[in-house]
């Protein structure tokens, strides 16, 4: 399904992938978030083109990155 599958080109994950977390590039609540969340944005779009498909996932708030394109300890994980 279109909007579950990390963004990332050549990636594959999605949110069937067993034991792998992927997360919402959310919308920013504020301008270190957008300036993260941008900055994200413009890496992705180094390897992909940011085509019809790709920009309405964007302006819909459906991009999402698996945590295989984070270092561990980027990761905090909430009991």
């Amino acid at each position: 399904m279109p909007g579950n599958n990390c963004a990332v080109v050549g990636c594959g994950s999605c949110r069937r992938s067993k034991g792998i977390g992927i997360w919402k590039l959310q919308t920013p609540r504020n301008d270190a978030h957008k300036k993260w969340r941008d900055d994200w944005l413009n890496e992705m779009t180094k390897t992909r083109e940011a085509d019809k498909e790709f920009q309405k996932l964007i302006d819909t708030d459906r991009v999402f990155t698996c945590e295989k394109h984070f270092a561990s300890d980027d990761i905090e994980i909430c009991k």
